[in-house]
């Protein structure tokens, strides 16, 4: 099996204004940008300056704002055949379609991630909108990468503890992974899961965690980069999204207002922790120590949504073994969420059973 993995990454301070040189230095003359939303006016200047410098053509600009597979499909095919590689500024709405932009066209792709909230800006799957409805479909890594811890640490404090969330579901989903091996005999690949464990050890283990620390950035984009490329390696989302993750979609479906992805999978991999016993105390340690906790129980997911999406969890993915696939483990798992003490500060009790 061919990995394909970023042939350029840069992670540090000022990165921003030498996209320019990032892209000649990979012979890439003509190029097609794509911005998130409330992005461009903020960086549109040192982009600008940064690439004029390096005679890089801008074939199309635009501020993309749509999720949807026909919007992406119709791009596509209207980008000029004389466009090298699309480059994504933004958020994880504009990265995922250019991702999936960069496949339909047999393009590379260079993605600058103005905020770090989950690993997507480095897997090879896309959260897009078909026929109305949220999938996730294959596409590939991008070849270059380039994040700008300045811009991060100016990024409102949620993404940062989002990212965290995303990070800390490493603990559950490896676990799902394993319980699939043992009892349909699923094919885990070792490398995947160390790629996935050590990404979440590298931070776990940096004593200082502050969403305006830019070494600390650095190490969660990091993570959350090996994170993304465990997918690659195993071929499927199992290193990096469990259950946990089954439970953050349902609760999309169900909720009248979500909240941010990373921020209810890390809820949810505490309390499917509780159901892993071996884990428990190192996902409680895990959420305490890194500030998740206090700061996801600021904005608290609703009590009685969050039990129906646990509920609706393994109907979210067909012929996909968890630990809520087996008997009696829905129950328990409501049983914990309404006694747990942590997990009544991060639900509120509106509306609850």
């Amino acid at each position: 099996m061919q990995i394909t993995v970023p042939s350029l990454l840069r992670i540090k301070q000022g990165t921003s204004t030498k996209i320019g040189k990032y892209l000649s230095q990979q012979q890439f003359k003509n190029i097609a940008i794509f911005w998130g939303e409330g992005v461009k006016e903020l960086l549109s200047e040192r982009i600008s300056i940064s690439l004029a410098n390096a005679e890089i053509n801008i074939l199309h600009e635009e501020i993309w704002v749509s999720s949807a597979v026909e919007k992406i499909f119709e791009r596509s095919l209207n980008l000029s055949s004389k466009t090298q590689v699309i480059l994504a500024i933004g958020g994880g709405k504009v990265i995922d379609c250019c991702k999936y932009m960069a496949f339909l066209n047999k393009l590379p792709l260079f993605v600058m991630p103005t905020a770090i909230s989950n690993d997507g800006f480095c897997s090879p799957l896309a959260s897009l909108t078909v026929n109305g409805k949220k999938r996730t479909l294959k596409t590939g890594l991008p070849q270059g990468i380039v994040i700008d811890t300045e811009i991060l640490a100016n990024a409102p404090p949620k993404f940062f503890y989002s990212g965290i969330g995303d990070l800390l579901s490493k603990f559950t989903s490896l676990n799902d992974w394993k319980l699939a091996f043992r009892q349909n005999n699923e094919y885990v690949d070792d490398f995947a899961v160390a790629l996935s464990q050590n990404s979440l050890e590298a931070f776990l283990n940096y004593p200082e965690k502050s969403p305006q620390n830019s070494e600390c950035l650095r190490i969660l984009c990091n993570s959350l980069l090996l994170s993304g490329i465990a997918m690659e390696v195993a071929g499927s989302s199992r290193p990096a999204s469990g259950s946990e993750h089954l439970i953050s979609h349902a609760y999309d479906q169900i909720s009248s207002q979500p909240s941010m992805h990373g921020l209810q999978v890390g809820v949810a991999a505490y309390a499917i922790s509780c159901l892993q016993n071996k884990e428990f105390e190192n996902v409680k340690k895990a959420i305490l120590e890194t500030g998740f906790f206090d700061f996801a129980k600021k904005y608290p997911l609703n009590k009685t949504e969050f039990i129906e999406a646990i509920k609706l969890a393994p109907k979210m993915k067909e012929n996909f073994t968890t630990i809520l696939s087996e008997t009696g483990q829905i129950e328990k798992l409501i049983e914990f969420v309404q006694k747990d003490e942590l997990m009544k500060q991060l639900l509120t009790n509106t509306g609850a059973s």
